[in-house]
């Protein structure tokens, strides 16, 4: 295997960063985490025991490794018995991981499919319905609590279609992956369950690509798990035994911090085609760990790249990339960033298999940054504000039968306005045009504001395209990270960071005008009132604590829909000065 490396350059952050290199070795910061030392977190006795209880990820290489034969011949076995499609359900850190592995090495060479299910919109269930037979599938349930409203929903609704085909023991075309005690695994127990997989109960959700919540979906993805744990093991060793700055996880996390406290904290990922997989799971471990009491970074992903004089000075670099590949920005670019003393990071992976080195870099480095930030890095203080939220109105479905979100407060073609608040200055001549609206918004977003795209519906090739497109032209006109994220899978991820992090996003969330109507089975809502009620319930969680939202929907395609509002904001900063 191929030696990866890690190499760190400064920019206009290096006072700050020697002086975080310097507390870090004082604090004997690393080893301390690879040692499971909760009392550098906390001096509270009670946050000491519940610090303590999140970390087994530092060592669960160890205790994987010895598992390995029995996830094989339980994999093996599934595909003897004639299941070759595999669909994994989960949310989070239980869905993000699987889809690192399935975006890298594609799937198993016995399988015919291997999909994720992270969305409640039913256009992206029945996606995965097109693609499986389903008495040939295995379902993995994945949920650490076992109660995510999400994974339990897509549960029930498989089953039913398992017993709907004629399966008379569904339970056998299903596997769990939870916590000892859940809810799920008193279910997949009572439902006989092919297999039950009960993960440590010391690693918290995010932390767990390298517990079961990880490595029974790897192997479906036709990964060598040895070879992974074995990347993995090579990478504790280190992060274990290097008391200096050649500790890579100190340097990252030093940097990392370095350059949020010098107000760099939007910290932009640069990869290449073979490393953007990996991308969307460190974005939900930082956000999700560091984006709390006001404080946090950052994490950019999937922003399409541009000149230097595209970025704010709020920004910092970290290309990702393959030995064998080439470094992702231009010459020009890279001299141009260096000009204006951007901190810039770079990650080289040596192989494929290395991402499990990657995972535990990246966890031991952001559970570091935590430390050096002031902030728990185990906790999620504000994600269930919006599930409170979505609660509310869910009861109002159960009992009503529906929810009125009211009227339109606006129209404008295939977008309605259904909602907006925060702190928005606009005037009610504003809302005549959209281009209007868009002008007094727009205008007034200067970094270090940012402004996020949050887009409850599938994903797609065209859905992205439009995306991206609808982000360059915001950022060429504001000068401000524009950052996307899918409802309602980023609630799992980075959704605690804008609303527990610093106060200066800026919301725009999208949904269909109208959702399909699959039913759950045992619930008097269906997917796409689900999925609407998540998208209300986020929408009043941001409103709530004063940040600017719009809630806008979307008549038709919603690959149309974002085109339009790219096409308005273009005019809405035409000549911005």
């Amino acid at each position: 295997m191929a030696e990866g490396y890690l190499q760190i350059s400064a920019g206009d952050v290096s006072k700050t960063l020697n002086s975080a290199i310097e507390k870090s070795l004082r604090l004997r910061l690393l080893p301390r985490i690879m040692n499971r030392d909760a009392g550098l977190f906390t001096r509270s006795a009670k946050l000491h025991s519940l610090i303590g209880n999140r970390l087994g990820w530092v060592d669960v290489t160890r205790k994987m490794s010895r598992q390995v034969g029995q996830i094989e011949r339980f994999g093996k076995k599934v595909m003897d018995d004639g299941l070759f499609h595999f669909v994994l359900m989960g949310m989070g850190g239980s869905s993000l991981c699987p889809e690192v592995f399935g975006r890298l090495f594609g799937k198993h060479k016995r399988l015919r499919s291997y999909s994720i299910v992270d969305s409640t919109d039913p256009a992206a269930i029945r996606s995965v319905l097109n693609k499986i037979e389903l008495d040939h599938t295995l379902f993995v349930v994945a949920s650490k609590s076992g109660g995510t409203i999400e994974t339990r929903s897509h549960e029930a609704f498989f089953l039913e279609r398992l017993r709907g085909v004629g399966v008379s023991n569904p339970g056998r075309h299903f596997a769990a992956v939870t916590d000892r005690g859940s809810s799920l695994e008193k279910f997949a127990r009572r439902n006989r369950y092919r297999k039950l997989f009960l993960n440590p109960p010391d690693i918290g959700g995010r932390y767990s690509a390298l517990s079961y919540f990880g490595l029974v979906p790897a192997f479906f993805a036709g990964v060598d798990l040895r070879k992974l744990l074995e990347g993995a093991r090579s990478m504790e060793e280190i992060l274990r035994e290097r008391p200096d700055e050649s500790n890579p996880g100190l340097q990252l996390a030093a940097w990392m911090f370095a350059c949020a406290a010098r107000g760099r904290d939007k910290m932009t990922f640069v990869p290449t085609e073979r490393t953007r997989p990996v991308v969307p799971w460190i974005e939900q471990l930082v956000a999700e760990s560091t984006g709390k009491q006001g404080r946090g970074i950052v994490p950019v992903e999937g922003e399409p790249t541009g000149p230097a004089r595209r970025y704010g000075k709020d920004r910092a670099m970290i290309v990702i990339r393959h030995a064998r590949e080439r470094f992702p920005l231009s010459a020009t670019t890279v001299r141009d960033l260096a000009r204006e003393k951007v901190p810039m990071a770079e990650i080289v992976l040596g192989d494929k298999h290395q991402v499990g080195g990657q995972f535990l870099l990246w966890e031991a480095a952001t559970a570091a940054v935590g430390r050096l930030l002031g902030v728990n890095p185990f906790d999620e203080p504000n994600v269930t504000e919006s599930k409170n939220n979505t609660g509310v109105i869910l009861r109002e479905f159960e009992v009503l039968g529906e929810h009125s979100p009211g009227e339109p407060v606006a129209a404008w073609g295939r977008l309605s306005l259904l909602a907006m608040g925060g702190k928005v200055r606009y005037d009610r001549r504003d809302l005549l045009k959209l281009d209007s609206l868009l002008k007094r918004i727009l205008r007034a977003i200067r970094p270090p504001k940012y402004v996020a795209l949050l887009s409850y519906f599938k994903s797609d090739r065209n859905t992205e395209k439009a995306a991206d497109s609808l982000r360059d032209v915001i950022r060429s006109g504001t000068g401000a990270t524009v950052l996307r994220g899918y409802g309602p899978r980023y609630l799992h991820s980075i959704g605690q960071l804008y609303k527990g992090g610093p106060s200066n996003g800026v919301f725009f969330v999208l949904v269909r005008q109208k959702y399909g109507r699959m039913p759950i089975p045992g619930k008097n809502y269906n997917f796409g009132q689900l999925i609407a009620a998540q998208a209300i319930g986020d929408t009043q969680a941001l409103m709530g604590r004063g940040l600017p939202t719009m809630l806008i929907a979307l008549d038709g395609s919603p690959a149309a829909g974002i085109r339009a509002l790219t096409q308005a904001a273009a005019r809405a900063l035409k000549n911005k000065g």
